[in-house]
């Protein structure tokens, strides 16, 4: 995998004027003789073995490099998510590697947000909390990512430093066709509204999910098929920003 995974940058937008939020950055792993290979085939394996460590501290650095250049461009509070394993967060060197991570943007009002993926258990481990509340307090956005599935439990709303919830698009793909699945996205709202927590629904397809969603939360943030794709940077600075001479600039 050395140097083969890069990022790709998907779209986040404000439910109620449309505009530009921020992105989550993903994984992406252009195999010199079999192209891309699917994320949920090799992240799973990363973190079993360990690898996803130096993955994720690869992606930083390579969005640091994309990104940085970009800084007088992007509007202040812009949003950068990247996805944290509970392996990583457990790591001596995660405190260090995001405070590297979040040098690379200072001058700028940047929002650096963790999303902590929950393939793992994690509030069983109070070391993991102790270093997510560390940078929490450091202003890093806590995020927990595909909420209602894996191990995520409302537990974890009241130990973990979270700021920010995103809804599984599970639950938003049949949102408006599903009243069991309208029910449960209702709820969530009802929690985070309650606990005061910035909402992001993925997997957002159609028009009519993002009509509803804005609907029963005005606040809310949208990252789906329908408003971006994710894309490689040349890609995202035309078609996201606008600048089709700003690659070549870099």
């Amino acid at each position: 995998m050395h140097g083969e995974i890069v990022p790709y940058y998907q779209p986040i937008v404000n439910g109620d004027t449309g505009g530009l939020y921020g992105v989550e950055v993903l994984a992406r792993w252009k195999h010199p003789k079999s192209g891309f290979i699917p994320p949920d085939v090799f992240i799973p394996i990363a973190e079993r073995s360990g690898l996803i460590i130096p993955l994720t501290k690869g992606l930083m650095a390579k969005v640091v490099n994309q990104l940085k250049p970009l800084l007088p461009k992007l509007p202040d509070g812009f949003h950068i998510g990247v996805n944290i394993s509970a392996r990583h967060i457990n790591a001596p060197s995660f405190i260090g590697d995001c405070r590297v991570f979040g040098k690379g943007f200072q001058g700028k009002e940047v929002k650096l947000v963790l999303e902590v993926t929950e393939r793992e258990p994690l509030i069983d481990n109070p070391h993991l909390v102790e270093n997510l509340n560390t940078l929490h307090n450091a202003g890093f956005v806590i995020a927990l990512d595909d909420f209602g599935t894996g191990y995520s439990n409302l537990l974890m709303l009241s130990v973990l430093p979270a700021k920010e919830l995103k809804i599984d698009r599970s639950f938003v793909s049949g949102s408006h066709r599903s009243e069991k699945d309208a029910a449960l996205v209702e709820a969530m709202l009802l929690v985070a509204r309650r606990l005061q927590l910035r909402v992001v629904a993925e997997g957002v397809e159609l028009s009519e999910q993002a009509l509803q969603l804005t609907q029963w939360n005005p606040d809310i943030v949208l990252q789906g098929m329908l408003l971006g794709m994710p894309m490689p940077q040349q890609r995202w600075l035309v078609e996201v920003l606008g600048e089709p001479d700003a690659a070549a600039k870099i």
